[in-house]
């Protein structure tokens, strides 16, 4: 397979230059590589729709049956994260987490494998992740999509149950953050504001998904607006990243609409790339400066792996009611 071929040529180069600890790119804060990043989140952390064999086998420690062997391919945005280092994009970095779900096998040999994403979880679900111990030196959250879904339950929603489902769940992101921060006082934590969805293709079942954006446009808002209610201390260590506008409906997302394509899962990691790197992310392109069109179609997965990637309806439908989580 493609990617495979491509991991086999370039992981020796990947291994050298994890070995010379290069300095770190231009950035808000003093780091040496490689850098640990703490990917944290739901499944757009995981890698859904970018994951073969989900679910696995149960992790007893977070209560979850999340984990599975590795990959040939995958990993979500951590995956094109690690790719993109294979290219030179100048982050040499290895992961910090609790599980290493969905993980491909480049992950799995750079010490990039391990991750936070839990399909299915809520900001007040992933409290109790947050609370454990944690050394890395950077943490990307993107938190907050599945906590979208209760709007789903109330039949014709009016604007002022839109805003407090929206306040109300930007409040528990903020609890979150409060808690990575205290358990980790060394690192810099990235805020996602969340990207959006999009209308689910057959043979998915579909869903209001304009009313779950218009909380999404509130919930974002909510962590503009407060930001700078958080504690100085605090907002010194943490940058507000806008992934809102990163991905556009079609070959950005995946059919059931939710969770991002080969593409979309790309454009993010470049988002995060360039939020590491100091430099101000371009949603109309992303990717400048880090990749151009030839490496993008050596590294995409073809039709029949994307296939093989792709989460079963009866799965997401699970995931979506949080039924994936073991009891």
């Amino acid at each position: 397979m493609k990617l495979v071929k491509l991991i086999l040529r370039l992981l020796p180069l990947f291994l050298i230059l994890s070995s010379l600890g290069l300095p770190a790119q231009p950035a808000p804060y003093k780091l040496v590589n490689p850098v640990r990043i703490r990917p944290f989140g739901d499944s757009i952390t995981y890698g859904v729709q970018f994951a073969a064999g989900f679910p696995f086998c149960p992790v007893p420690a977070i209560g979850q049956y999340i984990c599975s062997p590795p990959i040939a391919i995958g990993g979500g945005y951590r995956g094109w994260m690690t790719l993109f280092s294979f290219e030179g994009d100048g982050i040499i970095f290895t992961t910090e987490g609790y599980q290493a779900g969905g993980s491909n096998t480049s992950q799995w040999v750079s010490n990039t494998q391990m991750h936070d994403g839990y399909p299915g979880w809520t900001n007040e679900a992933l409290m109790p992740i947050a609370g454990l111990p944690s050394f890395s030196d950077i943490t990307l959250v993107h938190s907050g999509t599945n906590d979208m879904w209760q709007i789903l339950k109330i039949q014709n929603p009016t604007d002022a149950q839109i805003d407090q489902v929206a306040s109300s769940v930007g409040v528990s992101l903020f609890q979150l953050l409060s808690q990575l921060l205290a358990n980790n006082p060394k690192a810099y934590v990235f805020v996602a504001k969340i990207i959006q969805v999009s209308a689910p293709q057959a043979p998915y079942n579909s869903f209001d998904y304009n009313t779950v954006n218009k909380v999404i446009f509130k919930y974002n808002n909510y962590i503009s607006n407060n930001w700078n209610n958080m504690p100085p201390a605090n907002r010194a260590r943490m940058a507000l990243v806008d992934m809102s506008q990163v991905l556009q409906p079609g070959p950005d997302y995946s059919g059931d609409g939710v969770h991002p394509s080969g593409l979309g899962y790309m454009k993010i990691a470049c988002t995060w790339i360039q939020a590491i790197k100091g430099q101000k992310p371009n949603p109309q392109e992303p990717c400048s400066g880090i990749t151009d069109l030839s490496a993008v179609q050596k590294m995409n997965p073809s039709k029949n792996e994307t296939k093989q990637m792709t989460l079963p309806k009866e799965q997401f439908q699970q995931l979506l009611q949080g039924k994936l989580r073991s009891n």
